[in-house]
């Protein structure tokens, strides 16, 4: 996936932040993610992006991103603490 975003970056280098815009995976509400180049790689703001095949991906919101997380950390701690 790296690669695909940072071949966005090399096909419109006059370009600062590119935008990608769709739906929600888990929701449905229109998500705009801006994508910037950082001394680390690339940052993304406005969503996530997720791989779920060779050559597609899905977008989700920040606030199905966050609630998400929350679900995967309160799954790890339950199975510990069983």
């Amino acid at each position: 996936m790296i690669q695909m975003l940072r071949k966005m970056f090399e096909d419109s280098p006059e370009k600062s932040i590119n935008v990608l815009s769709g739906k929600c995976s888990d929701c449905g509400c229109e998500t705009i993610i801006e994508i910037t180049p950082t001394s680390g790689g690339l940052g993304l703001q406005g969503g996530a992006l997720f791989k779920c095949s060779p050559d597609k991906y899905i977008m989700k919101c920040p606030k199905c991103f966050k609630a998400g997380q929350h679900e995967k950390i309160w799954k790890e701690r339950s199975l510990h603490n069983n």
